[in-house]
């Protein structure tokens, strides 16, 4: 229930489109209502004559006369009078007012009746029929038209708000930490933000739509069946709800069997998403029956998933439609009594009850189906609602200190960090990085260097002390200003499916194309990007696909020229690259670290022979620090390394 009230909290916006749609929806069942009562006039335009019917509250004379050719003295009726009224004052009050309201609802009914002849039937029966005829087109106009106003206005305000919690959804996903999509899988968070909100919209759909105007035509359909019969109502108010509780039932299974068909799906994304992104490793290795058999055994899984719940949801509709009919013919059985033997309902007006009751199986039904949507929609949207409602680990009010002006100075103070809290990463980390410093961090893997890289763009938070840029607490930071003031170049280069130009400029609006070209030149990487088809405005494909991994690389560098950051930061930009690209992006990247605070990760010791200084990490601490020829005179872990890679 807390969910779907936090869905329908979502309307707020769109309120007064709301309004206007269930205005609409009454006008539309009262038109409906309106259809039906034309029936009595149709029966009565058929089979017979038009003669107004007279009403009066009096006794007649034709009355009296009859009482006299019973045989009853003017004595006796007094007699019987008086018994009447002494009977009268012995029944209880609450059944005087009973029957005194039956007497005014026959009184009412006679009136209508009498309407019908006297407006509707006026004339000969081809005349009477032919008005009919068109006020009962012009009623039915009038409904469709009611009906589609009420259904455009619902269909925007649920759309709203579907659109309003996709984009809710996406902004969550771009605000969350790294330490998110460590625990997440990609294929998951898409699935969340396709195949639920899509199962979330049907909900919303169809719940704003027939939980409003199915219940408002079931009210009117049993008040004017209320009206015409109170008995065989009654009697219907009894019987359909017992009709709903089967339906209640297979509601509380669905949400439960919807909950396993969405974690399916969002395994089987995962497979998909990972096929696709590894299709290369795939073929180099010959694992496509591999792959195969891992995407059908998912599958199946999501096949009997959504099977179970087709298989549940299926007859609920049906159940509600085979109870509601059961009901209607007991109820036509019972009213055949009142019109034929009791003569206390006319056949037309019975007719009309009928049709009421009948075209409350329609609205039940929906109702029966409406259950199962929301109890889908709901187990789709705990899973939407999950992600946000997430709690960020590195928190950011946009209130705090900005960098106006940085100089670059970057200090370790006793940092320890642990993804998990019993597997410790960096453990007491001290380090200071002046201004203008080149300092290379390299060590066996796993030690700690990426994880101590991460925490200077506040990519994560430690548990332990702070880590500070020129004196301020990364945490007392802006984290926009923060991350504006940093440069990021890692071996594994993220490049989006658009233009080289719009690669380079990424994140900075109203740049000129002559200074696109200025950073792609010092990036070494202007002459290929001129041969391109389009040059600068070249769509490079998915993830860069289109370009080799030094061009990737070189793009990357000069996407970090152009934003000219105090602070550099360079995770393996030259690990995977062949000697030729390797002299090249190295050259770049010297042309890139003048005059800037700049720190490196580097597994090829070759390229940081001129650094300032070089720390060697293992097993999340420092272990060394020092220039190259100091480290390798030392011995210990890096001429340990240093020998290992140029023992050859």
């Amino acid at each position: 229930m807390r969910t779907y009230l936090r869905m329908i909290k979502m309307i707020k916006p769109y309120a007064w489109q709301l309004v206007l749609a269930i205005i609409f929806m009454v006008l539309f069942s009262v038109m409906s209502l309106f259809s039906i009562s034309m029936i009595p006039a149709f029966l009565e335009g058929f089979f017979t004559e038009p003669q107004p019917v007279a009403v009066s509250d009096d006794r007649s004379a034709a009355e009296d006369a009859a009482l006299s050719d019973d045989g009853i003295t003017t004595d006796d009726q007094t007699a019987l009078d008086n018994q009447a009224t002494t009977d009268d004052q012995a029944r209880p009050e609450l059944l005087d007012r009973v029957e005194n309201l039956d007497s005014e609802v026959k009184g009412l009914k006679e009136r209508f009746q009498h309407a019908i002849s006297s407006y509707l039937l006026r004339g000969d029966r081809q005349d009477a029929l032919l008005r009919v005829c068109w006020i009962f087109c012009v009623l039915v106009l009038l409904r469709n038209l009611t009906g589609y106003v009420q259904a455009i206005l619902m269909a925007f305000v649920s759309l709203s708000v579907i659109r309003d919690l996709r984009d809710r959804l996406f902004v969550k996903f771009t605000a969350m930490p790294l330490s998110f999509y460590h625990q997440h899988k990609a294929g998951e968070l898409i699935s969340r933000a396709t195949n639920d909100v899509q199962i979330a919209s049907n909900c919303v759909n169809v719940s704003f739509t027939n939980l409003v105007r199915d219940p408002i035509m079931i009210i009117m359909y049993l008040g004017a069946a209320f009206f015409l019969s109170w008995k065989l109502t009654l009697m219907a108010v009894v019987l359909l709800p017992i009709s709903l509780l089967g339906i209640v039932k297979i509601g509380q299974k669905l949400r439960k069997y919807s909950h396993r068909q969405q974690e399916q799906m969002a395994q089987l994304t995962a497979v998909l998403q990972e096929t696709v992104y590894g299709i290369r490793v795939i073929k180099a290795f010959a694992m496509e029956r591999f792959e195969n058999r891992k995407y059908l055994r998912e599958s199946r899984r999501l096949f009997s998933a959504i099977f179970k719940i087709h298989r549940v949801s299926r007859i609920s509709a049906p159940l509600a439609e085979q109870l509601s009919v059961v009901v209607g013919l007991f109820l036509l059985w019972y009213g055949g009594r009142l019109v034929f033997v009791e003569q206390s309902l006319s056949p037309g007006f019975f007719m009309m009850f009928l049709f009421l009751i009948f075209s409350l199986v329609h609205p039940i039904k929906e109702l029966g189906q409406v259950n199962a949507s929301i109890q889908e929609g709901m187990a789709a949207a705990d899973r939407i609602f999950q992600v946000l409602d997430a709690q960020p680990e590195v928190v950011d009010t946009g209130a705090g200190q900005g960098l106006d002006r940085v100089d670059g100075r970057v200090e370790f103070q006793d940092v320890h960090f642990a993804y998990n809290s019993d597997e410790p990463v960096l453990q007491g980390i001290d380090l200071t990085v002046q201004p203008g410093e080149v300092v290379a961090l390299v060590g066996p893997s796993g030690g700690g260097k990426s994880t101590l890289i991460d925490l200077i763009p506040r990519f994560y938070d430690p548990q332990r002390g702070a880590v500070r840029i020129d004196g301020r607490d990364l945490r007392e930071l802006n984290l926009a200003s923060l991350r504006q003031a940093m440069g990021i170049v890692t071996q594994e280069v993220i490049l989006f499916n658009d233009t080289v130009r719009n690669n380079i400029a990424y994140g900075i609006a109203d740049i000129a194309d002559e200074d696109v070209a200025a950073a792609a030149e010092a990036a070494n990487a202007h002459g290929f990007v001129s041969q391109m088809p389009a040059g600068y405005e070249t769509i490079i494909g998915d993830r860069g696909v289109k370009l080799s991994g030094g061009q990737r690389q070189r793009i990357s560098i000069a996407r970090a020229i152009l934003k000219n950051p105090p602070i550099l930061l360079l995770d393996e930009a030259t690990s995977a690259l062949d000697t030729e690209s390797e002299l090249l992006v190295q050259e770049a990247i010297d042309r890139l670290v003048r005059s800037r605070t700049t720190i490196v990760i580097a597994h090829r010791l070759s390229t940081i022979k001129n650094v300032d200084r070089i720390y060697v990490v293992e097993a999340g601490r420092i272990v060394q620090e020092g220039a190259h020829d100091e480290l390798l005179a030392a011995g210990g872990v890096y001429k340990d390394l240093y020998e290992l890679q140029f023992s050859k």
